[in-house]
């Protein structure tokens, strides 16, 4: 691997690991929300183990594009995940102060 690249074998099994956490998490969602009880009194906890199995498959997505930059951000469908991405990228490629 060159300039910090992930080799594309390895990225290809980091998405089927995150797929394989999303859904692990959504079947406890599911399990936490079929008691009336539980759903409740948690409901946004529930909501937020939702947004992080869409991030997660987001990742994944984004993992499985040959080649991905922030041009295929595109695909992420959670704006705010969007804007996060970009952010960090824009802060990760300005030139090093100490360069």
């Amino acid at each position: 691997m060159s300039g910090g690249a992930i080799a594309r074998p390895l990225a290809l099994a980091l998405a089927e690991e995150l797929v394989f956490a999303s859904n692990e998490l959504n079947e406890l969602a599911y399990d936490l929300g079929s008691n009336g009880e539980t759903l409740r009194r948690h409901m946004a906890s529930i909501q937020r183990i939702d947004y992080v199995t869409q991030i997660q498959l987001a990742v994944a997505t984004l993992l499985r594009v040959d080649g991905a930059s922030d041009t295929d951000l595109g695909v992420v469908t959670l704006q705010d995940m969007v804007d996060r991405l970009r952010a960090t990228l824009a802060t990760l490629e300005q030139p090093s102060a100490a360069a």
